[in-house]
């Protein structure tokens, strides 16, 4: 244990002006620019296939480490942005994610003495008053806050408190977050800057609330009440505030430690039980944990899974979460046009969007992703140029389109920006712990599962086996497209019998609705009748009596309709 006086000078943050640090930020970020500019343009085209890999190995490890101390050493906002890089596994090479992931819980402590001041501040009484036993060594440092563990009435609790000083460091991150985003909404991107900021801004800003979190984890704890593969500490309200939470102490690892898999094995559980949460979370509860780093989550010794953290949760409007469960069941089937219509539904297609050009790049990503889903062996350290292939630019010229046209048919709506973030970690994760599938071969079993729990009958017959989408999911592409394209008046043909058939299934239809309507209503006069309430009575025969002649009348142009076509 190092001495105060040490830690004062080794662990404090050092403090910037808001320019200060904007210029700090700006520079390192162009010099990393340039510095992978100058390295795929120039330095890699001279060297040999073997050289290459040795190269790239040391050219993103010496990366990975200088934006980790750059971000250690700038703190706030900024120790975010690399504990989201650091869960990228699958797109960034493992030399680079690997020294970012001292990001998620070995941030460098603030010193013990500055912890009790906040700790007093809060509630006037010394800390170790309330846990004479506390561990001046915490258990983990992140971004904004420490935790040091603790007995309170013979059970053991995680004391979490805030930094001094946190609010003023996040203060001058988010001036600094601003003018970037307005500088790369001016050269780069057009896009609302200032809504972007504000949701930032947003996100944060809850984090330094510990009352917020508080909420939030006994709110999640209520949901998942019946889910025994689930646990959620237990907050200790007398001694949790603004800037202190304490919380019961759950024993188990980082999920990241749980175990990677070999080729061949069987299912991951740690990745099973957090891919089921979360569809559990958007789907069911619409309710969502917003950073899952793997810091943030537990595999305890029963194998059961433990969220911690809840500083930054997002919520789903019901139309969101309709909308999200319509896009997966219409990629699931195949249906193109019906899933532009539910990106639509969720704003992230453009007003000026050419809808049938939108169709074709949906219809091309879907098969090109199952395509590739198919022929990838591992989904660990994907290389860029494995996504990006020329047959892209290639497709995007046959439909007489560009990557700028492209990307002015989409946007994201910043009420989405954490719930993709949340994708990209879990799908992180579930490369660095089973890099033979994907989260799609996680979640297809539990979203089903909710489906079929749900009141939507349409929903259920859609991914039903052997129901009528599960028999047309087995026709060749080609049929299927043009069902479709029927079905919506896109497409037309002229098969006299087919129409026929049709006509006389639409007849029966009503006939069978007709029908339908006169027993309701025989039903629904005679109990009137019977209680006494002659009005309601005489309305039921009546309706009775007008789908009786409705009836009558379809029945008479069917036989007079198969005559003809006898003829």
């Amino acid at each position: 244990m190092q001495s105060s006086s040490q830690s004062t000078t080794t662990n404090q943050l050092p403090t910037y002006s808001a320019r200060g640090r904007y210029y700090r930020g700006s520079f390192f970020l162009w010099k990393k620019i340039f510095g992978l500019f100058w390295y795929y343009k120039f330095v890699r085209l001279f060297l040999s296939s073997k050289s290459r890999e040795e190269r790239e190995l040391e050219f993103y490890k010496s990366l990975g480490l200088e934006c980790r101390d750059f971000f250690l050493k700038m703190g706030g906002v900024y120790v975010k942005l690399g504990q989201y890089f650091a869960s990228l596994s699958h797109l960034f090479p493992e030399s680079f994610t690997e020294p970012l992931q001292d990001l998620q819980d070995r941030v460098p402590p603030h010193p013990f003495f500055e912890i009790k001041e906040r700790f007093k501040k809060e509630f006037g009484k010394e800390i170790a008053e309330v846990f004479p036993d506390i561990s001046e060594a915490p258990l983990a440092s992140a971004s904004i806050a420490q935790v040091h563990s603790a007995t309170y009435k013979g059970e053991k609790v995680a004391v979490k408190i805030l930094y001094p000083g946190i609010e003023d460091i996040i203060e001058k991150d988010l001036k600094a977050v601003r003018k970037f985003l307005k500088r790369i909404n001016r050269f780069l991107v057009r896009f609302d800057f200032k809504i972007v900021h504000k949701e930032i801004a947003k996100l944060v800003g809850r984090e330094t609330d510990l009352r917020l979190e508080a909420e939030s984890m006994d709110r999640m704890a209520r949901y998942f009440a019946e889910e025994p593969d689930y646990v959620f500490p237990k907050l200790i309200p007398d001694w949790s505030g603004k800037s202190v939470l304490t919380a019961q102490f759950i024993e188990g690892k980082r999920i990241t430690q749980a175990g990677i898999l070999k080729k061949g094995q069987a299912k991951s559980r740690p990745v099973d039980l957090l891919i089921r949460a979360y569809i559990l979370m958007i789907f069911e509860y619409r309710f969502y944990h917003a950073d899952p780093h793997p810091g943030n989550m537990i595999y305890t010794p029963d194998e059961k899974l433990c969220f911690i953290d809840f500083g930054a949760v997002g919520e789903i409007p019901p139309s969101q979460a309709l909308a999200l469960r319509k896009i997966i069941l219409c990629a699931m089937t195949k249906d193109y046009p019906a899933l532009v219509e539910a990106l639509d539904e969720l704003g992230l297609v453009s007003k000026k969007a050419d809808r049938e050009k939108l169709e074709e790049v949906v219809r091309y990503s879907m098969e090109k992703l199952s395509k590739f889903l198919s022929d990838t062996d591992s989904f660990k350290n994907i290389k860029f140029e494995q996504i990006h292939t020329p047959e892209d630019l290639k497709f995007l010229k046959e439909i007489n389109s560009s990557l700028r046209g492209l990307l002015r048919m989409i946007q994201l709506p910043t009420a989405l920006v954490p719930l993709e973030r949340v994708l990209g970690l879990l799908v992180g994760i579930t490369a660095s712990l089973d890099p033979y599938r994907t989260v799609l071969d996680y979640g297809e079993k539990p979203f089903k599962g909710l489906v079929f729990q749900g009141e939507n009958q349409w929903q259920k017959v859609l991914v039903q086996e052997g129901g009528i989408w599960g028999q047309a999911v087995s026709l060749p592409g080609e049929l299927l497209q043009a069902v479709k394209n029927l079905n919506r008046g896109k497409q037309a043909y002229k098969l006299p019998d087919l129409e026929q058939h049709t006509k006389k299934m639409y007849s029966l239809g009503h006939q069978i609705i007709s029908t339908a309507f006169i027993l309701f209503g025989v039903h629904y006069g005679t109990d009137r009748l019977d209680k006494g309430i002659e009005t309601q009575a005489m309305v039921a025969y009546g309706v009775s009596v007008f789908f009786g002649i409705l009836l009558a009348l379809s029945v008479i142009k069917n036989k007079f309709s198969s005559k003809r076509n006898r003829q």
